[in-house]
């Protein structure tokens, strides 16, 4: 705490501090058929909660420091955390920590990140280490390295190169699902004029699930690996309206093809999901260091096989939509 009290001191510094209130309609991503289950009570012992649906506190606090070591170029050091509280579903909560170095060169930058989520609930399952019909939760740890280089080779054009090494940690019962993956995203921004930008990327990722170099005699051994190809958009534009107003629009395609050779595995073997995330938002000036945040998101997957006998799609698809509302604070 003292070393960051004399950054603090000598360094140039800002932050960004935002509260949400975010409205989830379905938490756990479930398919329609499991929520007419829920619903129902369609052998309940695989839903040991009270709601699908929660209202989602969260809030995330960005940190930058700034300094000049190298030929007078800028170098920030940033942290930020970001707790997320859910307030039926407590045992959703989790928070989420990352660290980055950027060193500006310029007309181009660098930036080293790390991240974390310590512990993370995806949804429940049944144990695999018992006969019974007891549903615990799959948890899970992420952690990911990466490095982002980004060039301006004019003041309206902006591309950027990223690259993530990542770690996935699950709890000991559902360690099969360990995996590590690389991704690569490359994306470039244009500036139509001083109010509105366009973003376009294109992202490529390879999970490989450890489940698939283990050997076993037991079935159905689960191999989530998969290769995932990403296109995302986004329309930024500022107005000018009773206050000052960023509004951004945000459209991201996923198509992503499992690649395991297990025949028995009948959730995996054979499928390839299409996820379509659409957002958008919008931040209202308020008074100077401080703006009123609104969002919107609507998100949907389609999971398709045709090898597996499984009705995938009633099992794995879903949809979702959040609205919230929220402040920022700013220096």
């Amino acid at each position: 705490m003292n070393l960051l009290i004399l950054l603090i001191a000598v360094w140039d510094y800002s932050y960004r501090f935002t509260t949400d209130f975010i409205y989830d309609n379905n938490v756990f991503s479930y398919s329609d058929q499991y929520i007419d289950d829920f619903v129902n009570s369609v052998r309940p012992y695989r839903f040991p909660f009270e709601t699908y649906d929660d209202l989602i506190v969260g809030s995330n606090l960005q940190l930058y420091l700034r300094n000049k070591f190298f030929d007078q170029k800028t170098t920030t050091f940033d942290i930020k955390v970001a707790p997320k509280y859910y307030v039926s579903n407590n045992q959703k909560n989790y928070l989420s920590l990352s660290f980055g170095l950027r060193q500006s060169f310029g007309k181009s930058a660098l930036k080293l990140s790390f991240q974390t989520i310590p512990n993370y609930l995806i949804r429940y399952y049944k144990d695999p280490q018992v006969q019974n019909t007891e549903y615990i939760g799959c948890e899970v740890s992420y952690h990911s390295l990466a490095g982002k280089l980004s060039v301006k080779p004019k003041p309206s054009i902006r591309l950027e190169l990223r690259y993530k090494r990542g770690w996935d940690d699950y709890i000991s019962v559902f360690d099969l699902y360990d995996a590590s993956y690389h991704s690569i995203n490359l994306g470039s921004q244009i500036g139509i004029n001083e109010r509105l930008a366009l973003w376009i990327g294109y992202g490529y990722k390879s999970l490989k699930n450890d489940s698939a170099s283990i050997a076993t005699g037991l079935e159905p051994t689960p191999d989530g690996s998969y290769n995932q190809h990403i296109l995302s958009s986004e329309i930024k534009l500022e107005v000018n309206t009773l206050v000052p107003t960023r509004i951004k629009l945000d459209y991201t395609y996923g198509f992503k093809n499992f690649v395991t050779e297990f025949t028995a595995d009948s959730i995996h073997f054979g499928r390839q999901d299409h996820t379509h995330k659409l957002s958008t938002g919008a931040d209202l000036k308020m008074f100077i260091g401080m703006y009123l945040r609104l969002s919107l998101l609507w998100q949907w997957r389609n999971a398709t096989s045709g090898i597996s006998p499984v009705d995938i799609d009633r099992i794995k698809d879903y949809t979702k939509y959040k609205i919230g509302a929220g402040l920022t604070f700013y220096h």
